[in-house]
């Protein structure tokens, strides 16, 4: 799986200096960023552009230029006084052609700017060092109270491209067109409140000679492409692997139903949930498609189980299971099934202190942050203080694919390679959030995909399912079953990606 990687802003500068020798590199850099920009400003028939005086102002001036003969309602906001060579020239155009100008004491008198739909943020980019104040301060502040969509050029102006630390103020994007590569602040769960949605833009600028770094990669549309499971037209249901749930108990039969319409919705060809008997029934209306297997001697010992486990191409336990999930029930049910497995929720509670039991075996674990403190010992604060360095510690000590769930989740594989989403949304903070999810990797386990191909893609894949979710129901009302029907826009989505990628659109 190679994909770019997190860079630090000295990173992205020098691979920057290796395409910029003279003015016209430069202006061919800036012309690059400014139609990646464009493109996101398409949908929106007014657009006002805060430019600031370095050359991120410069392709705020530049994106005005192409706004403007594209024919949409177009000003500019300049922030502070140009500077820079290229911000100078592409100024000096923009008033020779007739871009409309809104002088900032203007746009700050009364606290507002002519109506707009959308707010291009071009003021600082990388390279901005210690507390935003003066103009510049304002104008972040007046952006952040405008009832506009905003779109961040290259990175949020006050947001330190290192830390992701707001630098005393920091626009709050609903999306940033980041160039090249996502820059190593925006994996911070912070972050995440200002960069809003991220789209990687590539400008021409080559990332060939960059040294071997243990950075994370990005969770990117083209990695999901790319690890997509075929779908033969000529095949059957066996073909797409069996998916075995060990989910749902009395009172939580909701879960069950969440992670068996999940794996369905995935692809999986079939999909068998144990349960305790008498529960059968309820979980047969709430999930029809799935087969259920109701066991009278509930246990990994029970010989009712010995067909399934023995068919099952993958695994899943927890969500749900409540009470009925121990330790002895999840090991013995690992031992049992000869296939990669998915532990979550209460899969992973059964087991809390005692991560060694999971050492040696094929597994992706799906914690939130307090179930990893109860698995590893370790004070939810000290994980969240450094999520990256603690999914990569343990999934390297255990040798286990973790994806531990947040505002940026992580993926950490065994080998030591980790990859941060760069999707968040509210919609996903929601009771069966996680039980969609885990029916999502367990199908993708089940169609052959390694454990970290399968927890990269399902993350991906739930986060885009989140997106769809929270734009169809609002992200206040978005709930795990819309989540679960958002999967069909997010698979089509990424197939839609794959079929260009190989030129069959």
């Amino acid at each position: 799986m190679k994909t770019v990687k997190f860079l630090t802003s000295q990173q992205m500068k020098l691979c920057e200096k290796k395409v910029i020798t003279d003015l016209a590199s430069s202006l061919r850099l800036i012309d690059s960023a400014a139609n990646a920009c464009a493109k996101e400003c398409e949908f929106f028939g007014a657009v006002c552009v805060f430019c600031g005086k370095g050359n991120n102002g410069a392709d705020g001036y530049r994106l005005a230029l192409l706004l403007r003969r594209c024919g949409a309602q177009v000003r500019v906001v300049p922030v502070l006084e140009p500077h820079s060579e290229e911000c100078r020239l592409l100024a000096r155009r923009c008033a020779e052609e007739g871009v409309p100008v809104v002088p900032f004491a203007e746009a700050m008198a009364g606290g507002r700017v002519p109506r707009c739909d959308a707010v291009v943020d071009a003021i600082f980019g990388i390279g901005i060092r210690g507390e935003v104040t003066g103009p510049a301060r304002e104008a972040i502040e007046l952006i952040n109270r405008l009832d506009a969509y905003v779109i961040a050029v290259d990175i949020p102006s006050g947001l330190d491209a290192d830390s992701g630390r707001a630098l005393g103020a920091a626009v709050r994007a609903d999306k940033t067109v980041t160039f090249t590569a996502p820059k190593a602040g925006m994996i911070s769960g912070e972050s995440a409140d200002y960069c809003g949605d991220i789209v990687i833009a590539g400008v021409g600028v080559p990332l060939d000679d960059l040294p071997a770094s243990d950075a994370p990669s990005p969770l990117t549309a083209e990695l999901a492409a790319s690890l997509l499971p075929q779908r033969p037209r000529f095949s059957h249901k066996g073909v797409f692997g069996r998916a075995l749930l060990a989910v749902g108990s009395e009172g939580m039969l909701g879960a069950a139903a969440l992670a068996a319409k999940s794996a369905l919705r995935s692809g999986a060809g079939l999909v068998n949930v144990i349960c305790k008997k008498g529960l059968e029934n309820t979980l047969n209306i709430m999930a029809p498609e799935a087969v259920v297997l109701p066991l009278a001697d509930y246990s990994a010992a029970s010989e009712e189980l010995g067909a399934a486990a023995a068919s099952a191409t993958a695994l899943l336990v927890g969500c749900g299971l409540g009470k009925s999930a121990s330790a002895a029930f999840v090991t013995g049910l690992l031992s049992r099934v000869d296939a990669p497995a998915v532990l979550d929720a209460d899969g992973i509670n059964a087991l809390a202190g005692r991560p060694g039991l999971l050492a040696g075996r094929e597994l992706v674990l799906t914690p939130h942050p307090l179930e990893f403190s109860r698995l590893t010992g370790r004070p939810v604060a000290e994980i969240e203080a450094d999520r990256l360095r603690a999914a990569r510690d343990f999934a390297l000590e255990y040798g286990v694919t973790l994806a531990l769930k947040g505002a940026r989740t992580v993926v950490a594989a065994p080998t030591g390679e980790t990859w941060v989403s760069l999707v968040s949304t509210s919609a996903l903070a929601k009771a069966g959030s996680g039980d969609v999810l885990a029916g999502l990797i367990c199908a993708l386990l089940a169609q052959g995909l390694a454990p970290a191909e399968a927890a990269c893609l399902g993350v991906y894949l739930h986060s885009r399912a989140g997106v769809a979710a929270g734009r169809l129901c609002g992200e206040f009302s978005a709930t795990a079953a819309d989540i679960l029907d958002g999967l069909k826009y997010a698979f089509t989505e990424v197939t839609a990606h794959a079929r260009k990628g190989l030129g069959r659109d």
